[in-house]
């Protein structure tokens, strides 16, 4: 397990993949290989992050060979990794990337002047039925779907230095998987269009993620 934040949520997958390669490097590491013409580290991340969100829990599986403690582990990759990326803990996977159903993310709009009519609106905006977006896939491309379909929660929304808070859990994993910029974009979009409210941008921030739809935990 690890926390990506402050600067480290400007680093693309794809180069999270190569700090983690150089950082096991540098920490001289016994890490498995793959076989083969071009062989690579045995390394997947559970739930990629988009480029600007942070996270407090995030999960890789590494393989690495007999002959080095957890303790070991997390102490010589925290000295090679960047300051913004801590490993948290470190233990045997107890269950699979595919058994991912949904993520919690504390969304943040960055707006002056939130009042209860605002936050009326964030309840209002998350009890509609149907909001329809525009969600990008690789194999079907652009195509319409519901908004609420992907969302599995929404907490109650409140005011806070920066604006306006709210704790939101939508589904995630290889089955069904809404990034959430898209839910915060449409939900500027019917705040701006139906309370005026100038929104300068957002922050979002991982906090959890669900493994069991019957029996929602989060990695420990």
């Amino acid at each position: 397990m690890f926390s990506k934040t402050g600067m480290a949520k400007y680093i693309s997958h794809l180069d999270l993949l190569r700090c983690f390669t150089r950082s096991i490097m540098r920490a001289e590491l016994p890490a498995v290989y793959s076989q083969g013409f071009n062989p690579h580290m045995k390394m997947t991340f559970s739930l990629p992050l988009s480029v600007g969100v942070t996270s407090s829990r995030e999960c890789v599986d590494i393989e690495f060979e007999d002959g080095v403690s957890d303790g070991g582990i997390m102490k010589r990759l925290n000295g090679a990794l960047p300051p913004d990326i801590r490993i948290i803990s470190v233990g045997d996977p107890k269950i699979s990337a595919n058994d991912i159903f949904g993520a919690e993310y504390r969304l943040t709009l960055l707006c002056g002047g939130a009042d209860e009519n605002a936050l009326k609106a964030v309840k209002e905006f998350f009890a509609l039925p149907e909001v329809k977006i525009i969600k990008r896939t690789k194999k079907k491309g652009e195509m319409e779907v519901n908004l609420m379909d992907f969302v599995l929660g929404a907490g109650a929304p409140k005011i806070t230095d920066e604006g306006i808070e709210i704790c939101l859990t939508l589904s995630a994993g290889g089955q069904k998987n809404l990034k959430p910029e898209i839910a915060a974009e449409a939900l500027i979009k019917y705040l701006t269009e139906n309370e005026g409210v100038r929104v300068m941008g957002y922050n979002i921030h991982r906090t959890k993620i669900f493994y069991d739809i019957n029996d929602p935990k989060i990695f420990k």
